[in-house]
């Protein structure tokens, strides 16, 4: 059965040193997601009045996207986030959030998006945008999000790994001239001794603008935002300086248009056998490519975005219904980009 969000009875969960902000809704990707983020605001001891919890997965394990049409599982509101088979249908302006790809929270006062927090230990060195597109659509949407984000997988000790972390960072700065009072947030971390904040002090920061938010503390929420953006600037003044991180060769940066071009070959079985497909590493890339050098510092779009498949041939059945798709891998290159062009032989 399928009900609307405000079907459901409330329970209360008090965390934190008192319960003092308005009533909260998670929307987690999965039960182990909200238990994670009900234990972070533990850690840091955050006032937090969450009312209910939802949820889009049962498991980080399932592999759908049915909470782009606003399926959510419900739960036992409580700290074991025990999933029940009732599902119900989020508000649009929550639904609106997951048009990119699911994050791992995202919090509302009732129907209204309060922040989105996305929260992992690793980066793939050869995928490093792979979670942007989600932070991004929550940009576009005016809501303030968080990447708690460790970086197991790449080696800071190596010069190439450290790029792979500079176009990271690029991508938020870029996404913070452009939202300058609502772009993301990237609290980076080590647990390796590297010369970079700890996971408990970054964790702390996220938790602190959290605070700010629901505590509507704009004094607060605007100075860590530009303590966090100023570190951003500073390490991207030290690459530019010391050791600039090289294009990308598959990203090309014209006077007019950018172009992101993708070799994916027409002939991998996870075409078919994968919802994905072979587009894992790119959604990210395409997205990432248009902040960073398809707009001014004003926030104008100054360049055209080209998608250019370099195998794949036009009609290509992955990509059939265009932007009209429902899967998010086959819909989004079309939805980003402002031309998608297929240059593979029939």
């Amino acid at each position: 059965m399928i009900i609307t969000n405000t079907d459901r009875p409330a329970s209360m969960i008090g965390l934190g040193k008192a319960v003092t902000s308005k009533p909260l809704t998670i929307w987690a990707e999965s039960p182990e997601e909200a238990r994670n983020f009900l234990a972070r605001a533990d850690n840091t001891a955050t006032k937090l009045n969450i009312e209910r919890i939802f949820v889009a997965k049962r498991s980080p394990r399932e592999r759908h996207n049915k909470y782009t049409g606003g399926e959510y599982y419900t739960t036992s509101n409580d700290r074991a986030v025990d999933t029940f088979d009732e599902i119900i249908l989020a508000p649009n302006s929550v639904t609106g959030l997951v048009q990119y790809c699911t994050c791992d929270i995202m919090a509302s006062f009732g129907n209204e998006p309060a922040f989105v927090l996305e929260d992992t230990t690793h980066i793939v060195r050869m995928n490093v945008f792979q979670r942007m597109p989600r932070l991004i659509k929550a940009a576009n949407l005016g809501v303030p999000s968080i990447a708690l984000q460790g970086t197991v997988g790449l080696d800071l000790t190596k010069r190439g790994d450290r790029w792979g972390l500079y176009r990271y960072l690029a991508v938020f700065a870029a996404l913070y001239r452009r939202y300058p009072d609502h772009s993301p947030l990237p609290l980076f971390y080590s647990s390796d001794g590297s010369k970079i904040d700890s996971e408990d002090h970054a964790e702390k920061i996220a938790f602190g603008y959290i605070d700010a938010i629901i505590s509507n503390n704009k004094e607060n929420f605007s100075k860590i935002r530009r303590s966090v953006m100023s570190n951003v600037g500073t390490q991207l003044r030290y690459a530019l300086e010391h050791e600039p991180a090289p294009e990308l060769p598959c990203i090309e940066n014209g006077s007019r248009e950018v172009t992101v071009h993708i070799g994916a070959k027409p002939d991998r079985i996870s075409w078919i056998k994968k919802g994905s497909g072979q587009m894992d590493p790119y959604i990210g890339m395409i997205a990432a490519a248009k902040y960073l050098y398809c707009f001014d510092d004003q926030g104008k779009q100054i360049k055209s975005l080209t998608v250019s498949f370099t195998y794949l041939p036009n009609g290509f059945p992955f990509f059939k219904d265009g932007k009209d798709a429902t899967a998010l891998y086959k819909r989004l290159p079309f939805e980003i980009a402002d031309k998608v062009v297929f240059l593979g032989a029939n």
